[in-house]
């Protein structure tokens, strides 16, 4: 008996001490996640259009719509797009409701296409798209306490420091203004065997598409110390269409699960938050 209680006492530090190491592996860096964008885009574009975001219904003016109606997009607002990709989002947000954007990407490649995308829907006077580093955007041409809406769409994620991002966006939030968040969080295991597998595939994840996914409790840790008040945490009320993310992960031989059984490692959800 006594063998047994330290077997079962030594697996479970053993186990802890994975998560210990699992928490403590660096984070994917700004510069990562611009190698990262600068390389992938043009297969982004090729297979998911210019909306890049994994979870999606088939009709993709139903998921913008959607982000709009849950995050308050309305008419003439002012909106900060942090993470914004080619700018799909963004310039469907101004052509719809007449918002004027202000698209940040940390991919040089991207700034570029976006621009030019910019430009062919003739919305040079609504939307600037910036090159730079949502962490730092005092570097960046884009005033305090302005906004009615900033969105991470499918962009948090990549943060190495959630409390520095969300305090950068709640900074250029104006009294009353939306945070919207939609992104993927990881799952906790009912066991050690299942958080061993919950764990493997959230690094690959990371791995393959340089990102560091979050948790949802720290998350909501960051947003009320930056003085924010959630208004929502919900899934989604549309079905995924995973078809185009397979078709990606096919394309680049991305194989998150390596071999296992498929299963959901992580819970999609929309985050509303307001600055009272």
């Amino acid at each position: 008996m006594n063998v047994e209680r330290l077997f079962f006492r030594t697996t479970a530090e053993i186990y802890l001490i994975l998560i210990k190491i699992t928490q403590d592996m660096p984070k994917n860096s700004p510069e990562d996640v611009k190698e990262y964008y600068n390389r992938m885009t043009a297969s982004y574009l090729d297979i998911y259009g210019d909306v890049i975001q994994a979870f999606r219904p088939t009709d993709t003016e139903k998921l913008l719509d959607h982000i709009a109606r849950s995050a308050g997009i309305n008419w003439n607002m002012k909106v900060l797009d942090l993470g914004c990709g080619v700018a799909g989002p963004a310039t469907y947000f101004s052509k719809k409701w007449n918002v004027s954007i202000d698209a940040v990407t940390v991919s040089d490649v991207q700034a570029q296409i976006a621009a030019e995308k910019i430009s062919q829907e003739n919305l040079d006077e609504k939307v600037r798209v910036h090159t730079g580093d949502y962490h730092q955007l005092e570097q960046l041409p884009i005033a305090d306490d302005c906004y009615d809406v900033v969105l991470f769409l499918e962009s948090l994620g990549h943060s190495y420091d959630i409390q520095l991002a969300i305090g950068e966006a709640a900074r250029k939030l104006k009294d009353g203004g939306i945070l919207y968040i939609k992104d993927f969080y990881k799952k906790k295991g009912e066991n050690s065997g299942e958080q061993q597998k919950i764990d493997k595939v959230i690094r690959n994840i990371n791995r393959h598409y340089a990102y560091n996914t979050l948790d949802l409790e720290a998350l909501k840790d960051a947003v009320l110390k930056a003085g924010l008040k959630i208004v929502f945490v919900q899934p989604f009320d549309f079905m995924d269409d995973i078809s185009v993310r397979y078709n990606f992960e096919q394309a680049n031989n991305i194989d998150i699960f390596e071999g296992i059984p498929e299963f959901y490692p992580a819970e999609w959800l929309e985050i509303k938050c307001i600055k009272a």
